[in-house]
């Protein structure tokens, strides 16, 4: 029987089940050959990244700088926005339902999860927008169920940070479960930590959301950028008329926002793009339409490296 990869839609590298112990030759700059049996499991080889549709997605940003502008230029999304945001942003293509509480947060998730299940998805990617919020209201629901004040001093050692987590995340992880891929959206901020090695104070950009929950997130991501905007000052020639019908050339000058994507890791904070080797890492983003821009720099990177590694 010849196998057929699902992806490639060709012949796999297979072979016949091996007895005794599996040993896949290889020499350098040739594919392995994977044993029939373990082809059928899954076993695959060489470089096959996900489509860009595909990709689960943190995005991360000062506040009022482009992160739901962004996001509601994905097509085939579902936005469940907590922070009331994106019924505000123009040329959107993304749906959106604007979640009231815990209890409706539930009902639509739920539906949202049963619904995949049986293979019926109202949309391709489910976007939360923002962390911040999604946080915010899950503490509430847990002071709530535990009947106390504080729920990150429930219990010890981090038990509270860790049911906020936990509560978040399992959440999201039934989503994807169901067959949806997911973008998370949250704020950045400013704050004052000590330098470890000088022991000096010092002001840096950080996400918002708690480090634990911020680094689950990062690490179950495809990629991780930063979008914000720099001001830049456009000079245009025009012409004034003066009051004795002179007309005279001056120059007007204008400042403008400019949008970027910024996937790089700094000291100020983490980036991440592991399935696209060569790409860029920052670029510029048109107001409308932006995702169209990653995904042409995605495509083409991937392009680059499958003719250069494949």
């Amino acid at each position: 029987m010849v196998l057929i990869d699902p992806k490639t839609k060709k012949p796999a590298l297979t072979k016949p089940p091996q007895v005794g112990n599996v040993r896949l030759a290889a020499t350098p700059n040739t594919v392995p050959i994977i044993p029939a049996d373990w082809a059928k499991l899954g076993v695959q080889t060489g470089y096959n990244p996900k489509p860009v549709e595909d990709l689960n997605i943190y995005i991360v940003g000062p506040s009022g700088e482009g992160k739901t502008t962004f996001e509601s230029s994905i097509p085939d999304t579902l936005i469940l926005d907590l922070d009331k945001s994106a019924e505000s942003i123009v040329g959107t293509r993304a749906m959106r339902i604007a979640i009231g509480n815990y209890e409706h947060y539930m009902e639509v998730t739920q539906k949202l999860i049963d619904e995949g299940r049986k293979g019926k998805h109202v949309a391709h990617r489910i976007a939360i927008d923002t962390t911040d919020k999604w946080i915010r209201m899950i503490v509430n629901q847990l002071q709530k169920e535990k009947g106390v004040e504080d729920i990150t001093e429930f219990g010890s050692k981090g038990h509270g940070w860790a049911m906020i987590l936990n509560r978040c995340w399992s959440r999201l992880q039934e989503i994807e479960e169901a067959g949806f891929v997911w973008a998370c959206t949250g704020h950045m901020i400013t704050k004052t930590e000590t330098n470890p090695a000088t022991y000096k104070e010092r002001t840096v950009v950080r996400d918002a959301a708690f480090p634990s929950f911020s680094a689950n997130i990062v690490n179950s991501s495809d990629f991780k950028f930063t979008i914000y905007y720099l001001t830049k000052t456009i000079k245009e020639p025009v012409e004034k008329k003066l009051a004795g019908g002179q007309i005279i050339k001056q120059v007007k000058e204008s400042r403008v926002p400019v949008y970027y994507l910024d996937s790089l890791t700094t000291a100020e904070r983490q980036g991440k793009g592991r399935v696209a080797p060569g790409m860029t890492r920052k670029f510029e983003l048109p107001a409308i339409n932006a995702w169209d821009t990653f995904k042409k720099n995605y495509d083409a990177a991937i392009a680059v490296a499958k003719k250069k590694y494949s």
